[in-house]
């Protein structure tokens, strides 16, 4: 029975080395490919034009935001709804935050966002591009932008600031996913 233990113990000291090498090559495979596909499924605006500037407004939730809209060779991005999801944009309750948090005015054609420790991030009237229209925008008058609807209960996807009577207005409100809005980044501190 030794010399079987003995064979037994050879064997396994030959194969358990090739056995456990095979797995970890084939770990480490489907692992590169996993991410080289969650990679390849989402390409930060960010790191089209490597300028994005992230905002610490001091908000409780910890939020940054973008300083601008996103951009694409000093043009605005205009994106459908499906493919903005794709991109880190606010929810409604990081936008619903920043409406009530912050305080908003205007200058000429752009609204600063002021938030409770005195920084700004801009919004510009941008409208929304129709489908198949890819020239000049639409109710340019109002500043809009896609947020992330988590609440299967509400149909709203978009954000819309513009100008009144009585000041700045501020609102979340539904838009065919179909039309092109501006992209608004968010992150994380």
């Amino acid at each position: 029975m030794i010399e079987l233990n003995e064979k037994a113990s050879n064997y396994a000291e030959k194969n358990v080395s090739n056995v456990l090498k095979e797995a970890f090559a084939k770990v480490y495979a489907d692992g590169y490919r996993m991410g080289y596909k969650d990679r390849e499924d989402e390409t930060p605006i960010e790191l089209r034009d490597g300028k994005t500037e992230f905002v610490d407004l001091e908000l409780p939730s910890g939020t940054l935001w973008a300083k601008e809209y996103g951009m694409t060779n000093k043009h605005l991005d205009y994106e459908a709804y499906l493919e903005a999801l794709k991109f880190d944009i606010p929810t409604i309750d990081q936008c619903v935050e920043l409406f009530n948090l912050c305080r908003f005015k205007q200058d000429g054609d752009t609204i600063y966002c002021i938030g409770p420790n005195g920084k700004s991030i801009t919004f510009s009237y941008t409208g929304y591009k129709e489908i198949g229209k890819e020239e000049a925008p639409i109710m340019k008058f109002i500043s809009y932008f896609w947020i992330k609807n988590e609440d299967k209960e509400s149909d709203y996807n978009a954000a819309s600031l513009g100008n009144s009577f009585n000041g700045i207005w501020k609102d979340t409100t539904q838009v065919f996913p179909g039309y092109k809005l501006p992209i608004r980044l968010v992150r994380k501190k």
